[in-house]
């Protein structure tokens, strides 16, 4: 590996760490949107899709900056 844990532990966690974080929202995100029904889309739907994506943006850029 390019990254030696042994190295340069801090960047190695912040890298690999920001990955799961990444794979981690993409699955809940890909969860939540499979909960609703598409093929009828309503303003109030598009409002709970878009309100979940900005809670999930929100609470992952907090992990990954915390």
């Amino acid at each position: 590996q390019v990254l030696s844990q042994e190295e340069t532990p801090l960047l190695y966690s912040l890298v690999f760490g920001e990955g799961v974080v990444n794979d981690a929202t993409a699955v809940v995100l890909f969860k939540a949107i499979r909960r609703f029904d598409l093929s009828h889309i309503t303003s109030s739907i598009a409002m709970q899709l878009f309100g979940n994506f900005l809670y999930l943006f929100t609470t992952s850029t907090l992990l990954g900056v915390a």
